[in-house]
């Protein structure tokens, strides 16, 4: 059941790019998602666990309140017994008691007394034997609702996962044409990551998206069209080498801003809804591998699409009371 860390936040409607800060606050609002779907899916496992233990002990406590009302019982019915013996005893001997009738008479008080303790103690140990019952009961309901509630949340997460593999495939036979040019399709965390290289998707320094590299966001965009609840994030990457600046750039951050939002406008221009797309530039923050190398900075300069499906129905059980 442990897969929540799968869950993620749902994407800010975008048209162009969003400023780093708002960036930040959405991933941020999706960790708090995902570590309150980790920490209540833990506690109701939890809470479950302790309902249980407790059940155990109520049943123990249960049998030992049914034994000691059983120990009551045979007391009473020794008690009752001799009580009998000992009125057709005086009885037989009518009014005129003797001194050994006397005493007994006492001895058949004192019983008598006996006799009744132990009638409340049984009404006392019969009347807590109920309240357990009636506890045990509720005890169980609460625990089926828990249980109900955990093995319906697994099932979504069951579903969830598999629909995220599902999607991922999806996007591999998409992009079945492009394997030459180093397209990468992994599964991380619950969320596909589409890494497109720059070789594909534009020449040193452009934001304008190559031939190629529009045909493979043509494909990537057909293949989310039939996936209409899985949210879309652009990120683009670059290496550290410094760039020339211009007017509309003054370095690698703006460059990778640039292209994050040619790609999500082509997205868009392909049938994929604006409000489910979420851009954003890393600029040289994130690097893939080692910048000392030309092999190295090939591999940064890339462009990241993070398909992430929606959370709805995870969160709709969790805030289930």
């Amino acid at each position: 059941m442990r897969k929540l860390w799968f869950l993620s936040v749902l994407g800010v409607v975008l048209f162009s790019c969003v400023s780093k800060k708002q960036y930040q606050s959405i991933q941020h609002e999706r960790d708090s998602i995902i570590s309150v779907c980790d920490h209540r899916t833990w506690e109701s496992v939890r809470y479950r666990d302790s309902i249980i233990a407790v059940l155990e002990g109520v049943k123990f406590k249960s049998e030992e309140n049914r034994l000691r009302a059983s120990a009551l019982r045979d007391s009473l019915q020794i008690c009752a017994n001799e009580l009998e013996e000992n009125r057709v005893y005086l009885q037989n001997f009518g009014e005129n008691l003797t001194e050994k009738q006397k005493k007994l008479a006492k001895e058949l008080e004192a019983k008598n007394k006996a006799i009744a303790n132990k009638e409340l103690e049984l009404n006392d140990a019969l009347a807590e034997a109920e309240r357990e019952r009636t506890r045990l009961v509720q005890l169980r309901e609460e625990l089926e609702k828990v249980s109900n509630r955990v093995k319906e949340l697994e099932a979504e997460l069951r579903r969830k996962d598999s629909a995220v593999l599902l999607l991922k495939e999806a996007i591999m036979k998409a992009l079945a044409g492009f394997e030459e040019l180093d397209v990468k399709v992994e599964y991380k965390n619950g969320k596909v990551y589409v890494i497109l290289p720059e070789k594909l998707l534009f020449k040193s320094g452009s934001t304008s998206v190559d031939p190629r590299g529009v045909e493979a966001l043509q494909q990537i965009a057909k293949a989310l069209k039939e996936k209409p609840d899985v949210q879309v994030g652009v990120e683009g990457h670059t290496d550290n080498i410094p760039m020339k600046e211009t007017e509309r750039m003054k370095d690698n951050l703006d460059l990778s801003v640039l292209r994050a939002t040619s790609i999500s406008r082509i997205m868009i221009q392909y049938g994929v809804g604006a409000q489910r797309i979420t851009s954003m530039g890393r600029g040289e923050t994130m690097p893939v591998a080692s910048n000392d190398t030309p092999e190295g900075r090939a591999k940064n300069r890339r462009t990241e699409i993070i398909l992430t499906p929606q959370l709805d129905k995870i969160l709709e059980i969790l805030n289930t009371n």
